[in-house]
């Protein structure tokens, strides 16, 4: 499904970064070490990791899917980079901004007033689904959208009141028609054709899984949604995601993928 993935070096500076988890401040010496068991994963998988160093001005710049949104096309991918809508990070754009051109050669840049985090991202088949909250508006949706129809995409806005930081934090995808989801999207008409696993009260966090095709990935410690997950014939791996929790990140958050 992927052959490629960029991810960043935590800087040592994450706990200054943006969190409303209440979790406490991240053990860096336990950062690193989840960081290569999550580049190691991927790795494993198959996937072609490039490794780019911490930016130590940028707190959250461990978290790379917001600063762009990965497009495949017949010829190629391009990298639509993004205009995160917290202000305090719209420079990681620019610090990625190389690597994409690296690696894809093609690239589209979010216009003034358009704002979106690559968190707020889901692509299931040919359609986009894009949370439209505090750090995606709809000038920055209708812009990607723009882009992605013409690679052939449909773009389907999903506005929701605020209360966590993208669409992604509580819904990913599970296969190729299957999402994991918290109760807050159940009843959405945007999903009502997918097949849905509702994760139990409690364990929101553990809605932010990471399918890589053959493999999926699960953050570990959400014992009944493990339990949902083996009742429902997925046996995901599972990854210890602590210390990126504090800071309100998850398993996508930690990669772009293409």
């Amino acid at each position: 499904m992927f052959s490629n993935a960029i991810v960043r070096t935590p800087a040592k500076s994450l706990g200054q970064g943006l969190t409303e988890a209440g979790l406490g401040c991240p053990d860096m010496e336990l950062t690193a070490a989840q960081h290569k068991s999550y580049i190691e994963y991927l790795q494993q998988a198959g996937i072609s990791v490039t490794i780019l160093p911490a930016v130590e001005a940028y707190p959250d710049s461990v978290f790379v899917e917001d600063t762009a949104v990965m497009i495949p096309h017949t010829d190629g991918t391009a990298a639509f980079l993004t205009c995160p809508g917290a202000e305090s990070r719209r420079g990681e754009v620019n610090e990625i901004k190389s690597a994409l051109v690296a690696q894809t050669g093609e690239i589209i840049r979010m216009e003034a007033g358009g704002l979106m985090e690559g968190g707020d991202v889901l692509l299931m088949g040919k359609t986009f689904y894009v949370g439209i909250d505090s750090r995606t508006n709809a000038k920055g949706c209708e812009q990607f959208a723009r882009a992605a129809a013409g690679f052939g995409y449909k773009t389907v806005a999903v506005p929701f009141d605020n209360g966590m930081p993208h669409l992604k934090t509580e819904l990913s995808a599970l296969d190729e028609e299957t999402l994991i989801m918290s109760a807050r999207f159940a009843g959405r008409e945007e999903f009502a054709g997918f097949k849905k696993l509702i994760v139990p009260e409690g364990e929101e966090y553990s809605a932010n899984c990471l399918y890589l095709g053959e493999k999926l990935l699960a953050p570990q410690g959400f014992p009944k949604t493990a339990e949902l997950l083996d009742k429902n014939g997925f046996k995901p791996d599972f990854i210890d995601m602590s210390e990126f929790r504090k800071m309100d990140g998850g398993l996508t958050c930690l990669s772009l993928r293409w």
